[in-house]
Parts: structure tokens; C-alpha cells; sequence
């Protein structure tokens, strides 16, 4: 008896649908202007900022400032998807896939299919799921580059400097000081953030102090990028969701149960999916069932026409030096888009 079920599809998207919905400051109708500060409803590319000099000039001098370049490899590898709640210790986790043949390549869109199928036939019927538990694995890497946002026509790249997995100095929840750098004043530290009232703005250091040498000649350097690090720079909150790290202000404000990360000791790391960002979500599996479709939609790094993601650069407007590049972080397009889909839940089929 053979049985015949759907196979995980992963999607990377050149869907223009996805694209639309994600915004660009200053090239979307409706968008404000370009800028060097962080914007929750667009997002400004270093280009379009460089082709509005006086944004750059305008900056205070001991300031820092972000926009967005073009990654040329961005590779993540997914290592287990479930299904749950966001009830507080009552997760639910129920597993739908897991393998080790999943390297998501983001940029060329490679690896985007698995040899082993999601199925649902282990997971408890009749109660209502509402969100995916993602596992992916510890190291991403990225490779990017960047005009100069002030219109000098230089540019910036991912570097080797600091491109290895910073092995010597291992991540400590209990004092990040070990390990992340504050405004680059440790050259033996990898990552930084610029002050303590911003520790989601953690970067990898491209130099070992402030520069700005420009990279025209170079070549954009695969960096390997640790999503633990990242994870208690940004994730400060242990009391919120026992067994998870959830984000909050650094003053104490604005908890999000839901935006919650997991260290699982192996190298990989879990992150709660809510059913804002899913499609077919919530849902309540019957008797019987046992497969589904499950989509997994990114938006492509180059849109065209000097719109682009997939590497942010951190810069510091020095007051005699001008802009000076301080590190990269991966990062997308911010928009309100639905990442995942799960469709056509039911039976297995099977031929004799």
C-alpha cells in the first residue's frame, strides 16, 4: 500500500502582492519621506536616502542612523514546524514537520522544498490552534552591501573582519557585557548596539572602529550571523512566558506575550508565530485528518528600481569624520504581510 500525501511547499516570493504591501518610504504613493531613523510603516533604502543629501546633513552629529541594502546571500535552515497556542503554559506544541534538508536561500530561492512531508495525524483534534512554532537553526548568513546614504557615491559591503561565528565569546543571558559591545568600544567583541535605550538595534561590527573607507573595489563577505545573540539583546523578558524570552521596552513597557523567542540548547532557537501572520489560522483539525499545505512567503531582496532588502546598515554621523559605517544586521522590508499559509487540511489519500 502506497500513501500519498502533500509535500511541504515553500514559496519565495516574487509575488506582487507581497511586495505591494510592504512599503518603501519616499517610493510608495502614501509613504512619508526617506529617513535615517527607524519607521514602523516604511522602510528607506540607502539609496533612495543618498539621492536626498540633506537627509544625511541634517543629522545631529553623535547621532546613529539605519537604512536598508541588498542582500546578496541570505540563507536561514528551518528545522522544525508545529503547531500550538499562545495560551501561557498551555502551548500545545505539536510537530508537523521536522528534517534537516531545509536551507532557505532568500536571495536565489534554492532550497525551498523538503523530501519529507507535514502531516497533522499526531496532533489533538477538536482544539483550536492559533499560532506556529518555528525552530530554525542558531546561525544565519548574510552577505550585503549599500551606497553611502549621504551621496558621496561611495559604498559599503559585508565584511571578514568580524564574519566568523565568534566562537570566543560564548552568549550569557545573564551578562550580555561578555559578548555585545557598546558604540564599538571593544575591538575583541563581534556585536554591538549603539546604547543601552536601543538593544534591538544589534549589529555585527564590519570594522573594528567606525569608518568610512569606501568599498567600492571589495567584495560583499558572508557573514555568519547569530540568532541567539540577537535573541537576548532584543528578547529581555523571562516572566512573561515560562520557558521563553518575549520582548519588552527597555524601560519595562509594552510586553508582547506572543512576540517570544526559546533557546533550545541545541543550537536552534523557537519563535511563536501568532494568527496574524498566518493564513488559516485558527483552526480545528477533525478526525482524520492527517496532511496540509503549508506556504512559506518572503519577499524577494531586489524589487528593482533601487528598492531593496534583506541587510540593514547601522551608521554614526561623526561631527568631523561625516557618515561612518558601524555595522549589518539581517533584516526585511517592514510591511504587513502574511508570512505563512496552511491549506487544504484533511485525510490522507492512497493507492493500492
Amino acid at each position: 500500500m502506497k500513501y500519498l500525501f502533500s509535500f511541504l511547499l515553500l514559496v519565495f516570493s516574487t509575488f506582487s502582492n507581497a511586495d505591494s504591501i510592504a512599503k518603501f518610504c519616499g517610493v510608495d504613493s502614501g509613504t512619508s519621506s526617506p529617513s535615517m531613523s527607524y519607521s514602523s510603516s516604511c522602510t528607506s533604502t540607502c539609496s533612495t536616502i543618498a539621492d536626498d543629501p540633506s537627509i544625511v546633513s541634517n543629522m545631529t552629529s553623535g547621532t546613529y542612523g539605519i537604512c536598508m541594502g541588498r542582500a546578496t546571500v541570505k540563507n536561514t535552515t528551518i528545522k522544525k514546524i508545529a503547531l500550538g497556542k499562545t495560551e501561557i503554559g498551555n502551548e500545545s506544541e505539536c510537530v508537523i514537520w521536522s528534517g534537516d534538508d531545509m536551507v532557505l536561500d532568500f536571495v536565489g530561492g534554492a532550497g525551498l522544498t523538503s523530501a519529507t512531508p507535514p502531516s497533522v495525524a499526531n496532533c489533538t483534534k477538536g482544539i483550536q490552534y492559533d499560532a506556529l512554532y518555528i525552530t530554525l537553526g542558531r546561525f544565519d548568513e548574510n552577505a550585503g552591501e549599500a551606497e553611502f546614504p549621504d551621496g558621496s557615491g561611495k559604498i559599503v559591503r559585508t565584511t571578514s573582519t568580524y564574519a566568523s561565528k565568534d566562537t570566543a565569546n560564548p552568549v550569557d543571558v545573564d551578562d550580555l557585557s561578555s559578548w555585545r559591545d557598546l558604540a564599538s568600544a571593544d575591538s575583541d567583541l563581534a556585536y554591538g548596539i549603539p546604547n543601552t535605550s536601543s538593544p534591538a538595534w544589534i549589529y555585527k561590527k564590519l570594522s573594528s572602529s567606525y569608518s568610512s573607507t569606501d568599498m567600492t573595489s571589495s567584495s560583499n563577505e558572508t557573514m555568519i550571523w547569530d540568532n541567539l545573540k540577537a535573541n537576548y539583546s532584543t528578547y529581555t523578558n523571562s516572566a512573561g512566558r515560562p520557558g521563553f524570552m518575549c520582548y519588552q521596552r527597555p524601560d519595562g513597557t509594552n510586553l508582547d506575550t506572543n512576540d517570544c523567542v526559546r533557546d533550545n540548547g541545541d543550537d536552534t532557537w523557537t519563535t511563536i508565530v501568532p494568527s496574524g501572520a498566518v493564513s488559516g489560522l485558527p483552526l480545528t483539525l477533525n478526525e482524520g485528518d492527517a496532511v496540509l499545505d503549508f506556504e512559506y512567503v518572503k519577499l524577494k531582496s531586489n524589487r528593482g528600481s533601487g528598492v531593496y532588502q534583506g541587510t540593514q546598515f547601522l551608521w554614526y554621523k561623526d561631527a568631523i569624520a561625516g557618515l561612518q559605517y558601524v555595522g549589518m544586521m539581517p533584516r526585511e522590508a517592514e510591511g504587513d504581510y502574511t508570512e505563512f499559509r496552511i491549506s487544504n487540511i484533511g485525510p490522507s489519500t492512497f493507492q493500492e
